[in-house]
């Protein structure tokens, strides 16, 4: 008896960030209705790239697995058939174990990236985003969001020890520039005894989830000091200081001073004010107006 043969949906893994996505001072997910607006005019490859890793790649073609790019993330589909005539149930055409795992590498594309980001666009240690501890993170590990957690972008660092781990499946060239890896296995760790949910890939018995598991990466918005400052001398009119003001690509921060509103900065002049140390304790926008 011959089943017929299709593709599926195995997982979809969204990149958000709030520069982008909020809507002035509002933040584009807190609700579903502004969420889903603010996704029409989104495209994550602005500003990030992802790649399979080289071994990866040799995986998704003996697996036959198709990566699908889309404006939110990317979507992966893998060649399936059904358990049984109609039943509505599929596994891999081509079995993928339990142990068997995904990899991921993540770059930063926008030059400004830092501008309008809270985190560096080149860690010296890669963010790591995985459903499975590696056995070298002795502490805790926090696990890839799902669409329906969100945690700190801050929260997902490992150790020099795990990230050395992972060498002899990256190659030197994948490692330059790297931003972040994500790692998932089909199975992952039994994830519902930190936060209830599930993030393993497959079923326990090895067919595909319905519907397919969503995880996802969310990155904030940096927050300035917004300085006003006059083109023919640059002197400063007006300062929010110490208040700090977010910045967006979309929608409106107001902001006024003398009873006029004012402009909202943009991520393109930074100044940056450090202590005897070097250490940076203000960062300031510059905008200037008549």
């Amino acid at each position: 008896m011959s089943f017929q043969i299709t593709y599926k949906k195995l997982l979809t893994i969204n990149f958000y960030h709030h520069y982008f996505l909020d809507d002035g001072a509002t933040a584009f997910d807190i609700n579903s209705t502004l969420k889903a607006e603010q996704l029409l005019k989104y495209d994550f490859g602005n500003f990030l790239r992802i790649f399979p890793s080289e071994q990866t790649s040799q995986k998704l073609q003996g697996h036959k697995i198709i990566v699908k790019t889309e404006t939110s993330g990317i979507s992966i589909l893998i060649s399936a058939e059904e358990t049984a005539p109609s039943s509505g149930i599929y596994q891999p055409f081509i079995p993928l174990g339990q142990t068997e795992s995904l990899l991921f590498l993540v770059y930063v594309t926008d030059a400004f990236f830092e501008n309008y980001s809270t985190v560096a666009a080149n860690p010296s240690i890669p963010y790591f985003f995985s459903n499975k501890k590696p056995s070298t993170e002795g502490g805790s590990l926090r696990y890839i969001d799902l669409e329906s957690t969100t945690n700190p972008i801050e929260d997902f660092s490992i150790s020099q020890t795990t990230y050395e781990s992972f060498f002899n499946r990256i190659s030197e060239k994948e490692r330059i520039g790297l931003f972040a890896i994500l790692h998932l296995e089909m199975a992952g760790d039994d994830t519902t005894i930190v936060d209830g949910n599930t993030r393993n890939v497959l079923n326990n018995n090895g067919t595909i989830q319905n519907p397919a598991p969503i995880y996802k990466i969310q990155i904030a918005n940096r927050s300035t000091i917004w300085n006003y400052i006059n083109p023919v001398d640059n002197s400063l009119i007006h300062t929010t200081d110490p208040t700090t003001l977010p910045l967006v690509k979309n929608g409106i921060i107001g902001y006024s001073f003398d009873s006029k509103e004012r402009p909202s900065a943009q991520p393109y002049r930074l100044v940056f004010e450090k202590d005897g140390g070097g250490n940076i304790i203000k960062t300031i926008s510059e905008i200037f107006i008549n």
